[in-house]
């Protein structure tokens, strides 16, 4: 494609993206995806272009004529998929009516079809779009998890040898959705293996801040559940990860690696109280409680060692003396 030398003027973006919404208002297909490939060219040809696409309300009108087409239950994978790779690159917006179009129950179940039976392009956009979707609101994340078969696909997609960009999208993604899910859909998170999936992607050197906080909200979540706890306890990672991140990623880290800790050995698993005594939970704990952090996580913490006093010292793990001083309420 040859490169535009003009400037994308505002009528000239009007002009498009009211060919989008009229194609997609009457279902011409054809002329739906010509008009989301045209506003994807152009985004992607220049970056003053699609901040001028995205400024004058490009994603709205983009997931507007998603949504009704999803609705109208005609449209091909393609068209769609059309649309998605144009959105993409407007995105992120902070229009609650977008979200409402992008994230609405007929528009999901053609986000989830896409994830399931699109090509590889397809599915890496329909995973940006899904986790820009569930990381903005609570409620749709709820209602992205209640659509059948798109936990599934979404798992299955982080297994696949996709870029970087797709596996951070993807692992996002679930992680917000575990985070907002019900009790129901949560065990359904926990049968398809999303335990083992948490802890690998916390094990990885090179994963970021924002996926290790996602991660470890996910299973701090999840351990809030017998049956999460369950596979939890069954993991070798899950202690040695915790006690790992309780320093050196964050603070919401720390809070939510002692949040998981204190739900696992509060439940009476002393398996677990032997284990994080011996990769250094102890010292860890003590630590924590010397500097700045939130009331709750001082209590957790303070929790956690005595108990670990009550069972550390019978099983020789550690000195009753060493909690000299200790004296912080539960």
């Amino acid at each position: 494609m040859t490169p535009r030398s003009a400037r994308l003027t505002t009528a000239e973006v009007s002009s498009i993206l009211s060919q989008l919404a009229s194609a997609s208002s009457r279902s011409e297909h054809a002329r739906c995806r010509k008009s989301a490939a045209r506003i994807r060219a152009l985004a992607e040809e220049s970056d003053r272009d699609r901040r001028r696409l995205a400024a004058s309300g490009a994603a709205g009108v983009l997931a507007a004529s998603f949504h009704e087409i999803a609705a109208a239950g005609d449209g091909s994978l393609d068209v769609l998929s059309e649309i998605l790779s144009a959105l993409v690159l407007v995105f992120p917006v902070d229009d609650e009516d977008v979200f409402s179009d992008i994230g609405s129950p007929k528009s999901l179940d053609a986000i989830a079809s896409i994830l399931q039976s699109g090509g590889s392009s397809a599915r890496l956009n329909a995973t940006l779009v899904l986790k820009q979707i569930v990381s903005s609101n609570k409620d749709l994340a709820r209602a992205a998890a209640s659509i059948d078969g798109l936990i599934e696909a979404l798992l299955s997609r982080i297994g696949d040898p996709i870029s970087p960009r797709g596996k951070r999208a993807s692992l996002l993604a679930a992680f917000h959705l575990v985070g907002s899910s019900e009790e129901s859909t949560t065990a359904r998170f926990i049968r398809t293996g999303v335990v083992s999936l948490v802890l690998e992607s916390l094990m990885d050197s090179e994963s970021e801040k924002r996926v290790s906080e996602a991660a470890l909200a996910a299973l701090d979540r999840l351990c809030s559940f017998e049956l999460g706890r369950e596979n939890a306890y069954g993991n070798a990672l899950t202690v040695p990860v915790l006690v790992k991140n309780m320093f050196g990623v964050s603070d919401l880290a720390t809070e939510l690696a002692v949040s998981s800790l204190w739900k696992l050995c509060k439940n009476g698993e002393v398996g677990c109280v032997v284990e994080a005594l011996q990769v250094g939970a102890f010292m860890k704990l003590l630590m924590l409680l010397q500097v700045e952090c939130r009331e709750r996580v001082k209590e957790r913490a303070t929790e956690l060692l005595r108990f670990f006093n009550k069972y550390g010292k019978g099983l020789g793990c550690i000195d009753s003396k060493d909690f000299r001083g200790l004296h912080r309420p539960v």
